[in-house]
């Protein structure tokens, strides 16, 4: 027969073993084996008698079901708020356990913030940098922009003023060959040979130092 103080100890573990299956219902055989394994000097008929006591009391919820194609009850229990507050009253040096292991969870929360607190700052400080450096590329960026755009309109300025030489020149050639395409009736034939093959000669002469100067005055960076 146990004494008061080891009953007292066995309805502790049967609730604490409730406890941890709240609020799910437990097979009766699950919650004998389960205390079983942490009361030692308990047997079965122990533990079914304080079982019995302890819902009698109102501190365990008992349920009797059948399953489907069985004929076999199954007996399911539960813990009460009642047994939850009775257990509480069996946990007092406990409570300070968990009293204790508040405090140091407190203490892990400070310094988690702590941490979180500084990495936030770290990452503040590196947007910060990366702004910064994208506002100097940005800038960068437009200056270059501005500098392409001077160079288009200095390359669009020669190619007119190159086209416009090329016209005139073009122009004074044409010109020189219709004033003398009527004289040559009036000349030798040697002379002109020499006017027909010359012009068109210096035509293309022409059009070489035109093409010599857009490669300079337009390929050519400018300085």
């Amino acid at each position: 027969m146990m004494n008061e103080t080891a009953r007292a100890q066995l309805q502790k573990d049967i609730l604490k073993k409730l406890r941890e299956y709240y609020p799910i219902k437990v097979d009766e055989n699950v919650l004998i084996k389960s205390v079983e394994d942490v009361n030692k000097e308990a047997g079965i008929e122990d533990i079914m008698r304080e079982i019995n006591e302890l819902t009698e009391k109102g501190y365990i919820e008992k349920a009797v079901v059948t399953p489907p194609f069985m004929k076999t009850e199954i007996v399911r229990l539960k813990i009460t708020s009642q047994g939850i507050e009775k257990l509480q009253s069996f946990e007092v040096k406990e409570v300070k356990v968990d009293t204790v292991m508040v405090r140091e969870l407190e203490s892990r929360l400070v310094g988690t913030y702590d941490k979180i607190k500084t990495d936030m700052e770290e990452v503040r400080l590196g947007l910060e940098t990366s702004q910064k450096s994208l506002e100097k590329d940005m800038t960068e960026m437009h200056k270059t922009i501005a500098d392409h755009d001077q160079v288009i309109r200095t390359y669009f300025v020669r190619v007119i003023e190159t086209f416009g030489v090329f016209v005139g020149i073009f122009a004074i050639v044409v010109v020189m060959m219709l004033s003398v395409v009527p004289s040559l009736a009036t000349v030798s034939l040697e002379r002109a040979v020499i006017y027909l093959i010359g012009v068109p000669l210096s035509l293309v002469v022409v059009i070489l130092l035109m093409l010599y100067g857009i490669k300079k005055l337009i390929l050519s960076s400018p300085t």
